[in-house]
């Protein structure tokens, strides 16, 4: 297979690279430092050499002194395709900003270092071409207003290095910057499940299918299934090359072309993403932000249509601006962003915002939630976004708890803010230990709310319970979804918790119908005492062949939603067996078919269906309701067509 036009050395097995980026105005150099540096041709297109200027992005392998690897990407200077250059920019570890001696910073200069700041790149280092056409004078203004420029940006002490291409002069130098600048780079990208922005889909004839991209996180190798996002279905790396060379793994950070089985080129396109298993990518045309506008930009009002690039996908967006109407210009603040289009995203994923008209950089952002929620209020929204963009969990965490109320917040429910599930359980357990929080359930099913929210809740079930228990005295239970309902978003298993810890600790009763209040009796009113009297003398009148709940409806010409709870309350104070759905026995009838049944085990050994129902006179389903009931009693168990005793268990 070739994945890729890149060339290069023979790449070993899990080898890790850092990603290179260039950065400059046209013309300054670019593409001709990167050949110098690493003897690649990064201009592929005819109409690249045709025209002398670089449109796409361009890929190569650099050596460096210590051993160290990069894999660097070479952006256009263009301002026609700074959109491109951001989709090269986007998940590089350091730069290489590229000023011509013998032009000086340009527009191009400060978008590009802008961007590169936008992305959230710290490191990088500064290299001053075309030394050979200027004298030294000229050449010591131009490194003089290059470090001024440098003086009102983060990267006010990278290394500036004068070089030339055509002579060769400072290339050593500029090894050894870039080598001491990548030694200090954090290199991070071995861990986590695979991330790879598509840049290149393209057919092979007998091969398939194969995409190309920066790495971003993790490593891929053949047998390995993937996605790919969005909506473009599952799919097997058949294999991978780094830098056109095959390798058996490809690690972050190293140009990487992947054969796909299970997908067509049709289906796949730029801009989409290939995910490895477990990755916490979410798809999505909503999420929260906090979002930086550029000095000097025009400030970004809420609705007002905007271009934001993420990884190698533009997308137009607006933005839902939480506090005033307005971000302005050098200010920063939270934000929904809402998009045309759907977006695989992460939380701390960076993205770069551009005006449509004027076509410029105006900001950018981090992205702090990729499964937002609707708030109640926009300054808790607002409050709950800063602490995400400070990193101070605790605080974010509490002030989620009091936005969900009664629906309480479990791990998973902060998963979309980059929470692991051990970062949500440290930071709600600082909270409860503070007071700040209570937490239900354990053993990675936890759901935490804000103090108090329990208490008012279990108060909340007990007055319930106690309320139906006495406006109906026949049916003086009440189901937990029942109980649940004076409590609205409190989820079902955290009613049942609840409830649960009132009956231990008495302050209310279980039995198989649900919950009441502790000492209720279930006593019934005079009609329905006299109403419960008939029933009771019926089945008991039968008292092998009961009449069914249909059969005592026709009989007593009540209807059954009348009836059934009078036989519960029958039931629960010991009169009645009940045995089915909508049979009942009176207790002292079951109590000598008991006692018939173990005479005829110890006669025989075993009793069938028929010999039972002959026994007891009875009709068959009576009789087989019966041997089912002592079967759960474990006084008998069934044995092909017959019963037998069950043997006691040894005491041990």
């Amino acid at each position: 297979m070739r994945a890729t036009d890149d060339g290069g050395a023979a790449v070993g097995a899990g080898e890790p690279f850092l990603t290179l980026g260039t950065a400059g105005h046209i013309d300054h150099g670019k593409t001709a430092l990167v050949k110098l540096l690493t003897g690649k041709d990064t201009d592929r297109l005819r109409e690249e050499h045709e025209r002398g200027i670089s449109i796409e992005l361009g890929y190569a392998e650099l050596d460096l002194p210590s051993g160290r690897r990069l894999s660097v990407v070479d952006v256009p200077g263009h301002e026609r395709f700074v959109r491109t250059m951001v989709a090269g920019a986007t998940g590089i570890d350091l730069f290489l900003l590229v000023v011509a001696a013998d032009d000086g910073v340009m527009p191009q200069t400060v978008e590009h270092l802008a961007v590169i700041d936008l992305l959230g790149v710290t490191d990088g280092v500064v290299a001053l071409t075309k030394a050979d056409l200027v004298d030294d004078e000229l050449l010591e203004l131009v490194r003089t207003d290059t470090a001024a420029f440098l003086a009102g940006t983060p990267f006010r002490d990278a290394p500036v290095v004068t070089v030339s291409a055509r002579d060769g002069r400072g290339v050593s130098d500029l090894l050894a910057a870039l080598d001491e600048v990548a030694g200090r780079v954090r290199g991070e990208r071995r861990e986590g499940a695979a991330r790879l922005p598509i840049d290149r889909v393209f057919p092979l004839k007998g091969i398939g299918t194969v995409v190309t991209g920066t790495l971003w996180r993790g490593a891929l190798r053949a047998g390995d299934e993937v996605s790919v996002e969005p909506r473009g279905g599952k799919a097997t790396v058949r294999s991978v090359q780094v830098h056109d060379q095959a390798t058996e793994t490809a690690m972050g950070g190293g140009r990487v072309g992947v054969n796909l089985r299970g997908v067509d080129a049709e289906e796949v396109g730029r801009g989409q993403w290939l995910i490895g298993r477990g990755a916490p990518t979410r798809v999505t045309r909503r999420f929260d932000a906090w979002v930086r506008v550029l000095p000097g930009a025009r400030p970004l009002r809420a609705d007002a249509p905007l271009r934001l690039h993420h990884g190698t996908a533009q997308f137009v967006a607006r933005l839902t601006v939480l506090e005033g109407r307005e971000i302005a210009a050098g200010a920063e603040a939270p934000a929904v962003v809402r998009l045309d289009g759907e977006a695989a995203v992460e939380a701390h994923d960076r993205f770069v915002l551009r005006a449509l008209s004027p076509v410029e950089t105006v900001g950018g952002g981090r992205i702090l939630d990729v499964a937002p929620r609707r708030w109640r209020s926009r300054e808790a929204h607002a409050a709950y976004l800063r602490a995400l963009a400070v990193g101070d969990d605790e605080r974010a965490c509490g002030l989620l708890l009091a936005e969900r109320g009664t629906a309480g917040v479990t791990a998973g429910d902060v998963a979309g803010a980059g929470f692991t599930t051990e970062g949500a359980t440290t930071a709600m357990t600082s909270l409860v230990s503070r007071g700040e929080a209570a937490r239900l359930g354990a053993g990675g099913r936890e759901r935490w709310f804000a103090a108090g929210t329990l208490e008012r809740a279990r108060e909340a079930l007990a007055r319930l319970a106690a309320a139906n228990a006495a406006a109906r005295p026949e049916r003086p239970f009440s189901a937990a979804s029942e109980l649940a309902a004076a409590v609205p978003g409190l989820p079902p298993d955290a009613a049942a918790a609840l409830l649960d810890g009132l009956v231990a600790e008495g302050r209310l009763a279980a039995a198989e119908g649900g919950y009441t209040a502790a000492g209720v009796s279930g006593t019934l009113s005079s009609a329905q005492g006299e109403l419960a009297a008939v029933l009771l003398e019926r089945i008991a009148a039968e008292p092998f062949s009961p009449p069914t709940l249909a059969t005592l409806t026709e009989t007593t010409g009540r209807d059954a939603r009348e009836l059934a709870p009078l036989l519960d309350a029958l039931t629960r104070r010991g009169d009645l067996v009940r045995t089915e759905k909508d049979l009942w026995f009176a207790t002292p009838a079951v109590a000598e078919a008991r006692e018939r049944l173990l005479a005829m085990l110890a006669g025989d050994g075993e009793v069938t269906l028929a010999g039972f129902r002959d026994a007891l006179a009875s009709g068959r389903r009576s009789a087989q309701s019966l041997l089912e009931l002592f079967d759960r009693e474990g006084l008998t168990r069934r044995r092909g067509d017959v019963r037998v005793a069950r043997r006691p268990r040894r005491q041990t």
